[in-house]
């Protein structure tokens, strides 16, 4: 009871100091694919893949720290003026996007050499449902990416 009480309360502390980034399609994936973890965390008991679903299930917890971390750092970059944003804090913020996007190419990756054939029927469903998943969030991240970078202030031209 007491864990569940947490969750709840860090769900809605979460919640309420993302509020900002409600209109990212970011935040709706990661809240895909917590979702997917909650289902795929129904699992454990009655699977005979338990490793597979505990991997499954370390890899959406895992992508979805990630997301909030960079949610936090977003929060903290809209609190500087616009004026003062740098170019090192508008790369920090690409390079922790970009870290994400390899993480879930390596896990599409690892899911993709996972032999389906040998799994019950819904591990293999969650194995392919995840593969889409970590999918549409690099697209979503190559989109965040473009929009990052139009922050970047151009170069000056070098004068000789």
């Amino acid at each position: 009871m007491k864990k569940l009480v947490s969750a709840v309360v860090v769900l809605v502390l979460f919640l309420s100091g993302l509020a900002f980034c409600l209109e990212t399609s970011l935040l709706d994936t990661r809240n895909k694919i917590f979702q997917e973890a909650q289902e795929i965390k129904s699992l454990f008991e009655k699977s005979k893949d338990v490793i597979l679903i505990n991997s499954l299930w370390d890899s959406c917890i895992m992508l979805v720290n990630q997301l909030d971390a960079y949610f936090y750092m977003v929060g903290i970059f809209n609190d500087i003026k616009k004026n003062d944003v740098t170019d090192s804090s508008v790369d920090y913020l690409m390079r922790w996007l970009d870290t994400i996007k390899k993480t879930n190419d390596l896990n599409i990756k690892s899911l993709a050499s996972v032999d389906v054939k040998k799994l019950e029927n819904k591990s293999r469903v969650y194995v392919e449902r995840l593969k889409g998943k970590f999918s549409e969030l690099n697209q979503v991240i190559d989109v965040d990416l473009k929009k990052i970078s139009a922050l970047k202030k151009p170069e000056k031209p070098k004068k000789i």
